[in-house]
């Protein structure tokens, strides 16, 4: 087990629900849950920080919000206005001629990229000819994981690099895992803002069998980048990236940190879904199936279906992909 991960669970002071009801369970048996969870094979524990004023008065404020419908990546917002735009983003759809499009539209911009950051590495030999020999490789590729993971980190480049179609469209959420998971998501949450007295660190999980569907990590993006000759940022943060986002199924709570405490920790709050689960069923484990009222169904339709808009109060639901 986590040493670093099983401190984290130690020093909790205490627990709360997202719809603040009284627990009907003691502090050890919520920890014992917790604990599982980093033995469980099955699932890679996640952590996300988050720091932003407007998004601590969402999730503190109007926890419903988070529990409800997690915390979307904004891709999943695009209207029908911006259709080529979602449907090059929707994880299923892999069409070559739409990659070379894009790495042929914005070719100067990655390589004005490619030559801004020292850490590339990149002559201007290298930098001039990059685009030309990816576009050759993505021709002649035949497999479509990698082809994915291509289109992935393209959509990821150009919403990093700042081009407009891009970026407003966050193509995922970004999380952090293994022994230092905690610690990579702190440096988010409280980020430069040293006059922030508060930050969240949310506790999510995701299953290992969905990289490629639901996830990636930097390593395999790296790997497959290499391989066509390309650089970019090391996975210095452990990271993984979630297709569409955190969805509330996966998602246990978040520890509330606050600066002037000696560990740092004020409570954590245990997602209101997992706690109906507990009390209907005490044998209950994290990485289970845990189905709730959405006004879908999502057991039948599945959770990556779904189109959300947010009007500044609420989730909705936008529409639903075919």
């Amino acid at each position: 087990m986590n040493g670093i991960d099983k401190q984290w669970i130690k020093n909790i002071p205490k627990f709360e629900s997202s719809d603040g009801r009284r627990l009907k369970f003691s502090d050890e048996f919520i920890k014992n849950k917790l604990y599982k969870a980093l033995t469980n094979k099955e699932i890679i524990c996640l952590a996300r920080g988050e720091g932003r004023s407007f998004r601590l008065n969402d999730i503190i404020l109007h926890p419903e919000i988070l529990f409800d419908w997690g915390e979307k990546s904004m891709h999943a917002f695009l209207d029908n206005t911006q259709d080529e735009v979602r449907k090059f983003c929707d994880p299923r759809i892999i069409n070559k001629e739409r990659i070379i499009y894009y790495i042929e539209q914005y070719s100067n911009e990655l390589k004005g990229y490619y030559r801004k950051y020292k850490y590339f590495e990149c002559n201007d030999y290298d930098v001039n000819n990059f685009v030309e020999n990816l576009i050759l490789k993505v021709s002649i590729e035949e497999s479509s994981s990698v082809l994915l993971c291509i289109k992935d980190w393209i959509i990821y480049a150009l919403h990093t690099m700042g081009i407009s179609e891009f970026k407003k469209i966050s193509p995922c959420i970004s999380c952090s895992y293994g022994e230092d998971r905690f610690k990579k998501a702190i440096k988010f949450g409280w980020g430069r803002r040293p006059y922030n007295k508060y930050c969240v660190i949310m506790d999510n999980w995701i299953h290992r069998h969905e990289e490629g569907i639901a996830y990636r990590r930097m390593e395999y993006v790296n790997e497959v980048l290499n391989r066509y000759g390309l650089k970019w940022f090391s996975n210095k943060h452990n990271e993984i990236m979630l297709k569409y986002g955190i969805f509330p199924q996966k998602l246990v709570g978040y520890y509330l940190l606050d600066r002037n405490l000696d560990n740092k920790i004020n409570k954590y709050v245990i997602n209101k879904h997992y706690v109906d689960k507990w009390e209907e069923d005490e044998e209950f484990e994290i990485g289970q199936s845990l189905y709730f009222d959405q006004k879908i169904d999502f057991e039948k339709l599945g959770m990556y279906n779904t189109i959300y808009q947010y009007d500044g109060q609420a989730f909705t639901i936008a529409g639903r992909r075919n």
